[in-house]
């Protein structure tokens, strides 16, 4: 596919994104292509000016529609209601008389939308098909400032080229959709070899069909341009990758209760081999959380059966369990062994999962980092996009279903202090938010974040003196008052202490200047 045909664009400022997108414009008019931008970083009507205002007389044929209007931030995600909808734009501008559509779409809609990042790979791959079929090209759109490592490695794999001030560049990382979303780790080196140099790939798979690369563009050796991984996501290590499992792209929520969904969307029902659904859910979570290192039968048996009379008849029990978790996985199995997701090696287990699985803690944990940067660098308007998108993917406690018994061992801490401490990152998140609400003067928001922390921790002194802060604001002494006197107490009633000498020099220094 040609590099005009579907690439991405990194911008910081609004001023830079334009002036990349008013040559693109032209060069596409050119072509007889009409031009359709979804706005979702930037007010539609800012540019629709913007863009006018620099185009050159004549101005090509196009216009600036809104992300929602094209179903980007509905909820939840459909990648097929998107496509359908571009698919249905391209064919009105044929049925207008022009040569194709030329789009332009702001990716910000996915951290608007619950969940909109655990789809941007399959929108992206989805979008490079219905390319391949229709007169359409596209440039994606990725603000950097807000848009986390992650997503911007996700755009690299999913992109021909990349667009910058001096052009178009072909991108050494990008990946056909079929090897992406397949997860066949030797389809996508046989691409990048191919990309390389068609001898070097013939000479590793002299008899695969290899996939013609996508663009003509020189590449870069391998040794300039590898790409460092996301710096945050540390822990859980990661699982091992499943093999010979075809195309699926797993979702795993473990904020709140622990879902699973396949590619399709389907779940993972945990009872489909009628065993005990919390047991085979504790068995996925631990051994999803031990990573690579797997783990002994006798630490799960000891794990899940503490109780037990025996080390055999709770090894008994773990077999048992084991069997039910790979048909949870894989209930088309005829024998639970051949389980590519349940792996056993001389009584260790470990967990395999296809490539590409999307997890929500490191995306949480991505965001938070990066909306506090922004707010350190003084940007709330992008650090709230950020944070909002954190927000979105916090459905409560880490594995919140998981039996304390299980989560909260203290003589195997695998789960409880990971689970407070995304809470605390979660508590911080919110009281952050309001502040930022504060500075907006958006007193009843700003209020209602402050009172959602309070609910959970009512020692949060950060909640507290930020509470003091929005009363000052609103001019209200009484309130402001109230509010250190209940910081005090509940202080005093669960943590048997005063207020931090910060807490008490703030409450002052409002109380003085009202």
């Amino acid at each position: 596919m040609p590099l005009n045909r579907h690439h991405c664009i990194f911008y910081e400022r609004a001023e830079d994104l334009w002036a990349l997108c008013i040559p693109l414009i032209h060069d596409n008019a050119r072509s007889g292509f009409k031009w359709l931008y979804v706005a979702d970083d930037h007010d539609g009507p800012n540019v629709q000016s913007a863009l006018t205002a620099r185009l050159q007389s004549p101005v090509p044929a196009g216009e600036v529609v809104s992300a929602r209007s094209l179903l980007f931030l509905d909820t939840p995600v459909s990648v097929n209601a998107i496509i359908s909808q571009l698919r249905a734009r391209a064919q009105n501008a044929l049925d207008e008389g022009f040569s194709g559509l030329f789009l332009l779409v702001e990716m910000t809609w996915s951290l608007r939308t619950p969940f909109g990042v655990a789809y941007l790979t399959e929108y992206e791959a989805r979008l490079h098909e219905l390319l391949s079929g229709m007169p359409l090209r596209t440039s994606c759109l990725y603000n950097r400032r807000v848009i986390t490592e992650a997503m911007i490695l996700d755009a690299l794999r999913t992109h021909p080229g990349v667009y910058a001030a001096d052009g178009l560049h072909g991108n050494p990382h990008f990946l056909p959709p079929a090897a992406l979303l397949g997860g066949d780790s030797q389809a996508q080196l046989q691409y990048w070899m191919k990309a390389i140099s068609p001898a070097l790939a013939d000479s590793w798979y002299p008899s695969s069909d290899v996939p013609e690369p996508g663009y003509t563009a020189s590449l870069p050796h391998p040794a300039n341009a590898v790409l460092k991984p996301p710096i945050y996501n540390l822990e859980p290590p990661a699982p091992l990758v499943a093999t010979g499992v075809g195309q699926q792209r797993w979702k795993i929520h473990c904020l709140g209760e622990l879902q699973v969904y396949r590619q399709d969307g389907s779940p993972v029902r945990w009872n489909a081999a009628n065993g005990a659904t919390l047991k085979t859910k504790t068995l996925f979570a631990y051994l999803l959380q031990c990573g690579r290192k797997g783990a002994t039968a006798e630490e799960l048996a000891d794990l899940l059966w503490p109780e037990a009379n025996s080390t055999g008849q709770s090894l008994n029990r773990l077999y048992h369990t084991v069997h039910c978790l790979r048909m949870a996985l894989s209930p088309e199995l005829q024998s639970s062994r051949d389980s590519p997701f349940v792996l056993n090696d001389d009584q260790h287990y470990f967990l395999a999962l296809p490539a590409g699985v999307w997890i929500d803690i490191p995306v949480f944990e991505q965001l938070c980092y990066k909306a506090e940067r922004l707010l350190r660098e003084g940007d709330d308007a992008e650090s709230l996009t950020c944070h909002l998108a954190a927000e979105s993917l916090y459905r409560g406690l880490l594995l919140a279903d998981i039996p304390p018994h299980y989560a909260e061992n203290m003589d195997n801490d695998w789960c409880w202090s990971r689970r407070y401490w995304l809470r605390e990152m979660y508590l911080k998140m919110l009281t952050y938010m309001a502040g930022i609400y504060r500075r907006n003067d958006d007193v009843p928001r700003a209020l209602a974040y402050c009172e959602k922390v309070l609910s959970i921790d009512p020692c949060s002194e950060r909640a507290h003196q930020e509470m003091m802060r929005i009363f000052h604001l609103a001019r209200r002494r009484d309130a402001l008052e109230r509010q250190y006197r209940l910081c005090t107490q509940a202080l005093e009633r669960y943590d048997s202490r005063a207020p931090a000498p910060a807490t008490q020099a703030l409450y002052q220094s409002l109380i003085d200047t009202l």
